[in-house]
């Protein structure tokens, strides 16, 4: 028999002689793989078939399944309906009471006329709540940890001595009461998980001859498609698998495009916006930065190299990990230096649009329970209909720049989603639905290192305006390391890897360019939506400048915010005098000595 095997399988291998109950919880409504002695490969059965071929392979003589709609039932042998009916006198597929069940459960596993086993599905159902039971459901657990107590062996088919076992199978361990397999040596938890890449590779070879064109395969063509779809379909389920297969045969791709088909169950889409970039757009990808992000060239090449890397499908190459985010980028230093406006050009670059951006203020998700704003509230809790806020996002617009501002404000707890999302480029929400980030790119901001706490507690500037860019760069990225550190997150840190990029403040060389670019915008959109076109003079113009200059430590949003305070307010008080008077163009020369604005119409 092949040695390829999950890791519950393995351990129902080791414990099946010692212990006589088995909970087995987690992904027990996906299939499984089960080797096939006689055609030499993996078929991919449910649960219970699964564990109906095993125990027959085990040598056990009667296998029964049960639940609260059919009863006692066998659909794989009808004569082991009869062998139940004869030695229980209970009639299979008959709707009976739970405790009725219970208690011919109990009296079938108590016989040693031949080694019996019994599978009992939706077994979370026997308790309405696991933490209240109702006094019936307490007596039947109470009879049921006697049973477990108390093991019964009997001789199998191959003539040799079996326990007579049972097996409950529940989404989670605490559908049942827990002190009924805590601390019990009879009573074992199987936790099923989605399936390792060497079971899927195998499950996958052995149902490619379903897919068009795997007959035109040669050998080692064939197993380098099979790797690919195995390293595409991580954290997938074989139920999944098997979806892509069938999706293959109805949309009429070949196997050399199962890429395709993959990104389309995923997302429901084949193309990419990432896809689609032009590579005349992706060598003038710097420039076009440079155009909107001023005085920040650190930072524009190396956003540029990820998102080159994204387009051309090389992320993930150095890990083997073609499930993770399409990059990754860490946006650290001061306030007002441009790295939000970073990801809205990058979002207007690679997909048309600044609204391809989804930011999300961290500092809302301070509260260790934050996580179910993210994900979605469990089921039972107020909000779980309305589902997660990142993954109906993401669920909405799959290829995205998601933008998390502040990241240093949120909860520890809820960093632990962010290294899933990096790591294995997945979540999953409340409702249990996968939620796939490989076609996103995470860009997070952060304050980090602009100030630090001193010996007496106190918060204290880190690094100033003026200092070199080589000692601000040096001081944040220590203090983002001992800030991981401290909340003992560094694997999170580590996943993010080279990609910190620190920003350098708006220095004076580059302050008149974002000048002129803020004080353009400002004057376009005035023109645009009044029909009025303001010009300033020379002069008023200098003196805004120097104004603005003196708060180049708030960076672009310290010169917004001159613009704002000493430009636009001025600006609503010349539109209340001039607006329906047929003016379309006004001079501003400076300032009054009653501090409102001076102009002249032309």
């Amino acid at each position: 028999m092949n040695n390829l095997v999950e890791k519950w399988q393995k351990d129902l291998d080791v414990y099946k002689d010692i212990c006589t109950f088995f909970v087995i919880e987690g992904n027990i409504f996906d299939k499984q793989p089960f080797y096939d002695d006689d055609e030499q490969t993996y078929l991919p059965v449910t649960l219970s078939e699964y564990l109906y071929r095993y125990l027959i392979d085990m040598g056990y003589e009667m296998v029964m399944f049960h639940n609260v709609v059919e009863g006692f039932y066998n659909k794989y042998d009808d004569e082991m309906e009869e062998k139940f009916e004869h030695c229980s006198r209970v009639k299979c597929r008959a709707e009976r009471a739970a405790c009725d069940d219970i208690k011919t459960l109990i009296e079938v596993m108590n016989t040693t006329d031949s080694a019996k086993a019994l599978v009992l599905e939706y077994a979370g159902t026997f308790a309405l709540e696991p933490d209240h039971l109702s006094e019936d459901e307490n007596n039947n657990y109470i009879k049921l940890m006697q049973s477990s107590l108390e093991p019964v062996t009997a001789m199998g088919s191959k003539d040799e001595y079996l326990r007579n076992i049972v097996f409950m199978l529940v989404e989670k361990a605490n559908d049942i009461p827990a002190w009924f397999y805590l601390n019990n040596p009879q009573v074992k938890v199987l936790t099923v998980t989605k399936p390792e890449k060497d079971v899927r590779r195998e499950i996958i070879s052995s149902r490619m001859y379903m897919i068009a064109g795997d007959e035109e395969l040669a050998a080692s063509e064939r197993e380098a498609v099979a790797n690919e779809f195995a390293m595409l379909t991580e954290g997938m389920s074989i139920e999944d698998i098997e979806s892509i297969i069938k999706l293959c045969d109805t949309q009429g791709f070949d196997v050399r495009h199962i890429r395709n088909a993959i990104k389309l169950f995923q997302y429901g889409q084949m193309e990419s916006h990432w896809d689609k970039i032009d590579s005349e757009v992706l060598r003038d990808i710097e420039n076009r930065l440079k155009r909107r992000v001023k005085g920040q060239p650190e930072a524009i090449a190396r956003a540029s190299a990820i998102v080159r890397r994204a387009c051309l499908g090389l992320s993930g190459l150095q890990g083997g990990a073609f499930s993770r985010p399409k990059g990754i980028l860490f946006l650290a230093g001061p306030t007002g230096t441009g790295k939000t406006e970073l990801a809205k050009t990058l979002a207007e670059i690679i997909f048309g649009d600044e609204e391809f951006v989804i930011r999300f203020d961290m500092s809302e998700y301070g509260q260790s329970h934050s996580d179910q704003r993210l994900i979605g509230a469990p089921p039972g809790y107020v909000g779980y209909s309305a589902g997660g806020q990142l993954t109906n996002a993401v669920k909405q617009k799959p290829f995205c720049i998601l933008l998390f501002d502040e990241i240093d404000k949120a909860h520890p707890s809820i960093l632990d989603k962010f290294l899933q999302i990096l790591e294995d480029g997945r979540l999953t929400d409340s409702s249990g639905e996968t939620v796939y980030f490989t076609e996103t790119l995470i860009i997070f901001t952060s304050n980090i290192g602009i100030n630090k706490t001193d010996e007496r507690g106190n918060r204290i500037p880190n690094v100033t305006y003026g200092e070199d860019y080589a000692d601000i760069k040096k001081k944040i990225n220590e203090e983002i390391e001992n800030f991981f550190s401290k909340i003992n997150r560094a694997e999170l840190l580590n996943r993010i890897g080279e990609n910190i990029v620190v920003f350098d403040y708006i220095r004076e060389d580059v302050a008149k360019e974002i000048f002129e670019l803020k004080l353009d915008s400002i004057l376009n959109s005035i023109y645009d939506n009044k029909g009025i076109k303001f010009v300033l003079s020379d002069n008023f113009k200098k003196m805004l400048f120097e104004e603005a200059k003196g708060n180049l430590k708030n960076g672009g949003r310290g010169i917004g915010n001159v613009l704002e305070n000493e430009l636009l307010n001025g600006i609503s008080d010349i539109l209340i005098d001039i607006i329906g008077k047929g003016v379309d163009k006004a001079e501003i020369t400076g300032k009054k000595q009653d501090g409102k604005l001076a102009y002249t119409i032309e």
